[in-house]
């Protein structure tokens, strides 16, 4: 912020106590007209200092508080004034537009009535008082009286406090055996007055305010007045003049004076506001005085930018009836005076170059060059460095744009050129050269391969690439990979080929070794033949199975057969435990990820087409495993039964233990589980639950079963004979919940009643007629 320089701060003067030291016997310190504290050291006391003026108790004095009369300093907010140079200045959103009275007291300071002193002897005699200047002038000091200091500097008025001092009660003053110090303690405030400002008015300040603090105080000048000659006016004459610009231009705080009763700062309505726009560094609206020149607005604003056009400006005047637009070439600059209102453009310079020629391609350093007399396509390709080894020699281009916008294309030979077997072309400003190289005009060949390798994938062609090459490439066979099933598929690229052929492809079936040293007979590869290596018929990858629960030994176990069975599994696992539950005997399956999506995509399909929209049969599609459920009593006697499942690879078989418990859940009173009785049915063990509560939908009662299947109730007809589902141990009772039912409005009823009404009508007028 800019305020740092004028010495404003936002702290306030901290109040300190002066703390003294004193024996419980010295005397009491006076009040701020008489002396706190006197003392000499303890020793020899020159002769001609009185010893009835010494105390012979030394005294600690803390640094003195500085204080200001109530003023008129605030913080304030202020919105953008003006676009003009400078407005930003007194723009701050907040100010205290306070002096620094942290500040050693400027020797200069003049003081005056309300000023306070505090007036320090220290030495052999010491003393430390307060004094105001008083309306007449004259300050105080006990044993000393009246000293006028009223007009004089604070550096003049040291000197005459010292010589009175010395004269009367502090003749230790003469010989230096004390030492006197005077500062300011409370300052007085003084009257001034603002006008052609942004707040005019009447302000009281502090004695030490400077000009530019109350430029501060005021927020500046006006929308209509000067930020250039500002008027400190004082006994009715200009003191001083002031231009904002200086400092902010140069840092020159010229004429920032401190301020007396009485001061009036004027701001003048300004003379010449100028626009300046476009490449400058500090765009804006600027005020001049009336000699300042346009190279006087340039410094304001910081100067051109890198990319300004320096040759002209234009300058937009306003003449009594329009404005006008006149071109300043840069001979002129210094001599034009801008005029109040004009606005000044500078342009940016032509985004081309005038002497350049450019090259691209088979060169080492293509870019754009000097165009200099004589300069042909040789030279230019000399100058960027040569043409590279893959050059294409036969044909390159010259793009030439003529004066008129056209452009015209000149091949030549790269060759002949270089060579000098045909002539060389001279170039002109703006002609391009493109050289190719070879491998613009060949395409990128590549080959793939996949399946039974390490590495599969799309590998870069080159000449004489053979089979053996492209296995070396992709890391080698696979342990599954069979050797002697390799098909290499190829492109049929015969152009005199018949259109009625079928083929589409040309296929080898090929026998190698896996070994992948040098071989004698290559077969060579074409671009973009495709290798397949197939997979092994007799390689098979281990697969298991897992069994837990009541099994002798649970745990994982290795499919031995693609037909081995569960009942194979339960007999490698020793078959069940005395506590396996024969009922509870399931299988988890875990579903293909890619056949599961399918399957959803077509759940998804036939919802759409039946309009339902709920998402449990989405779900149930989704789920990542199938709970099977065994009869171990059927896999037993049939050991070919269907539900004697194959076992996968991944599967895991379940064997629970009896749970001579069955469960209650849904809409019951009391939701629990209660022990399986032989021969109980359903609605007994409903009973235990507390029975069905009143959203309960009997009709649709099911039980689950611990081996995982499912039976329903069964309603009869219309109800009637209703049957439930045995109940088994370990089952679990399930009361499901009426959907909600929608009330029918009054509406709907008058609706409804409306309806059937009106056919009633409809029928009986039908009737008359038919009757007559």
């Amino acid at each position: 912020m800019l305020f740092v320089f004028f010495g404003i701060t936002n702290i306030e003067a901290q109040n300190r106590a002066v703390a003294t030291k004193r024996d419980t016997n010295n005397t009491q310190g006076l009040n701020n007209q008489q002396p706190l504290q006197q003392s000499g050291n303890i020793g020899t006391i020159p002769a001609n200092v009185p010893q009835s003026k010494v105390s012979v108790e030394p005294t600690t004095i803390s640094s003195a508080t500085r204080q200001t009369q109530a003023n008129d300093y605030q913080s304030y907010k202020t919105k953008p004034s003006s676009n003009v140079f400078g407005a930003e200045f007194f723009d701050s959103a907040s100010l205290a537009f306070e002096p620094n009275l942290r500040i050693a007291t400027p020797a200069n300071y003049i003081l005056g009535p309300d000023d306070e002193l505090i007036v320090t002897v220290s030495g052999y005699q010491e003393i430390n008082i307060k004094t105001t200047v008083q309306p007449e002038g004259n300050i105080f000091i006990p044993q000393v009286g009246n000293i006028n200091v009223s007009g004089l500097s604070i550096e003049t008025a040291i000197n005459r406090i010292k010589d009175r001092m010395a004269q009367t009660a502090y003749p230790s003053l003469k010989n230096n055996l004390s030492k006197l110090v005077v500062s300011l303690g409370k300052i007085r405030s003084i009257h001034i007055t603002i006008i052609g400002a942004a707040k005019s008015g009447n302000y009281t300040v502090s004695s030490l305010t400077t000009v530019f603090n109350s430029l501060y105080l005021c927020g500046g000048p006006g929308s209509i007045n000067t930020y250039r000659d500002i008027e400190l006016r004082r006994n009715g004459v200009v003191y001083q003049k002031i231009d904002i610009y200086q400092f902010l231009s140069k840092g020159d705080q010229k004429g920032n004076v401190l301020l007396k009763e009485g001061d009036v700062i004027n701001f003048p309505v300004y003379k010449k506001h100028v626009d300046i726009t476009g490449e400058v560094k500090r765009p804006g609206t600027f005020d001049l005085k009336d000699n300042e020149s346009f190279n006087d607005l340039l410094f304001f604003a910081g100067g051109y930018t890198a990319k300004a056009f320096r040759a002209s400006v234009k300058v937009r005047q306003i003449t009594d009836i329009e404005r006008r637009v006149k071109d300043i070439n840069k001979t002129d600059m210094l001599s034009y005076i801008p005029s109040n209102g004009d606005s000044i453009i500078v342009a940016a310079v032509l985004d081309r170059v005038e002497n350049a020629v450019s090259i691209s391609g088979a060169v080492y350093r293509p870019g754009e060059f000097e165009l200099t007399p004589g300069l042909t396509i040789g030279g230019l390709i000399k100058r960027a460095g040569g043409l590279m080894e893959n050059v294409f020699t036969d044909r390159a281009m010259l793009t030439r744009t003529h004066i008129d916008g056209t452009t015209e294309n000149i091949t030549f030979n790269v060759a002949g050129i270089i060579n000098g077997s045909v002539a060389d072309i001279p170039l002109i400003k703006r002609d391009v050269i493109n050289i190719a190289t070879l491998s613009e005009f060949k395409t990128t060949y590549k080959v793939s391969i996949g399946g039974e390798v390490r590495k599969p994938g799309d590998f870069p062609y080159s000449d004489n690439l053979s089979l053996k090459d492209l296995f070396f490439a992709a890391g080698g066979f696979t342990d599954a990979a069979s050797s002697y099933n390799i098909e290499v598929s190829r492109r049929i690229t015969n152009e005199h080929l018949k259109n009625n052929i079928d083929s589409i492809a040309i296929v080898y079936t090929l026998n190698t070794s896996k070994s992948l040293g040098i071989e004698n007979d290559k077969f060579i590869l074409a671009p973009f033949d495709i290798i397949t290596v197939r997979r092994n018929p007799g390689y098979m990858k281990q697969q298991r199975v897992t069994i837990i629960g009541e099994v002798n030994y649970p745990g994982p176990y290795t499919i031995q057969s693609k037909k081995e069975r569960v009942s194979d599994i339960l007999s490698r696992a020793g078959g069940l435990t005395s506590l396996a539950y024969l009922k509870g005997i399931y299988l988890i399956r875990h579903s293909e990820s890619d056949h599961k999506e399918q399957q959803q995509t077509i759940a998804k399909t036939v919802l759409n087409a039946i309009s339902d929209t709920s998402s449990k049969v989405i779900n149930d599609v989704v789920r990542s495993n199938a709970r099977i459920p065994i009869s171990l009593k059927k896999i037993t006697e049939d050991p070919t039964s269907v539900q004697n499942y194959i076992v996968l690879n991944g599967d895991s078989i379940q064997v629970l233990r009896v749970d001579p418990l069955v469960k209650i859940s849904g809409e019951v009173l009391s939701a629990n589980k209660t022990g399986f009785i032989e021969g109980k049915g359903l609605n007994y063990y409903l009973t235990q639950a507390g029975g069905t509560s009143f959203k309960a939908r009997r009709s649709k009662i099911y039980v689950l079963y611990p081996d995982g299947h499912v039976k329903k109730t069964w309603n009869g007809i219309a109800g009637i004979f209703r049957t439930y589902p045995e109940i088994e141990e370990g089952a679990e009772v399930i009361v499901p919940r009426k959907p909600d039912s929608k009330a029918v409005s009054l509406t709907d009823v008058i609706g409804i009643t409306s309806s059937v009404l009106s056919v009633i009508a409809l029928t009986i007028l039908t009737v008359t007629t038919l009757k007559k």
